[in-house]
């Protein structure tokens, strides 16, 4: 038994589906793609009010020294040897925990910090991430993240950084004892995207989360001037 051709009308029809098909499949697959919301850019975000600008300079860096003291490391790492010698046994030997990029933070190029932290700093920067993402969605904007610059110091770590930040104290520094880290101010990415997005709008954003997380007894939170950065020391 022979089998039937298609007739050409009947095959250029089927051919033509086909295609259509693709094409509505290919868009679909774009549009859900796309991040979802506007940029940072196309939506309004008021500035800080006086209020919340005197909540983030409530508790200078002396809280937060005592409470890093209190909380933290026994005592500070004397300088990054330890850590080159042998790095995979570094964070169970403090019980720290290495963090890096996801998707709620990156940690750029550390010069003059580790990227370690004990647990509950861990657990404090992904619920910050997770609640500024969904605050971004509350206003209907597109989700990014944000940048931690500075980490776990040693003293040998300080003392370098002393000669370029006026703001890192000479001898003490709650950066010692892995509870507290900084934040950029303005430096974001948006999702997908590798360059980053330099805002004040999302920093007005973030500083809001922090001040309802300070407020809730989780942290200090302190706005830093010259050096830009957010300076954060987790209970």
């Amino acid at each position: 038994m022979t089998k039937r051709k298609l007739k050409p009308k009947v095959r250029k029809v089927l051919l033509l589906a086909v295609l259509a098909t693709g094409i509505i499949l290919l868009l679909f697959i774009a549009k859900s793609l796309r991040p979802k919301g506007k940029t940072e850019a196309q939506v309004s975000v008021p500035v800080l009010t006086k209020d919340e600008s005197r909540a983030l300079r409530r508790y200078n860096n002396t809280y937060h020294l005592d409470l890093a003291q209190e909380k933290g490391l026994e005592k500070p790492l004397v300088s990054k040897a330890e850590y080159k010698e042998n790095p995979d046994d570094f964070g169970d030997r403090y019980d720290l925990e290495k963090i890096s990029d996801n998707e709620f933070y990156e940690i750029p190029h550390l010069t003059n910090s580790l990227p370690y932290l004990q647990e509950p700093a861990v657990e404090f920067l992904d619920l910050l991430g997770e609640r500024f993402c969904d605050y971004l969605e509350e206003l209907g904007m597109r989700k990014y993240r944000f940048s931690v610059t500075s980490i776990l110091r040693t003293l040998a770590d300080q003392k370098s950084l002393r000669r370029s930040n006026v703001n890192a104290t000479p001898n003490k520094s709650s950066h010692y004892y892995g509870r507290t880290f900084d934040i950029s101010q303005t430096r974001f990415f948006e999702k997908g995207n590798s360059k980053p997005v330099y805002s004040y709008r999302l920093r007005n954003v973030l500083l809001r989360v922090l001040i309802k997380m300070q407020d809730e007894g989780k942290c200090y939170v302190l706005l830093e001037g010259q050096t830009k950065c957010i300076h954060i020391t987790v209970k």
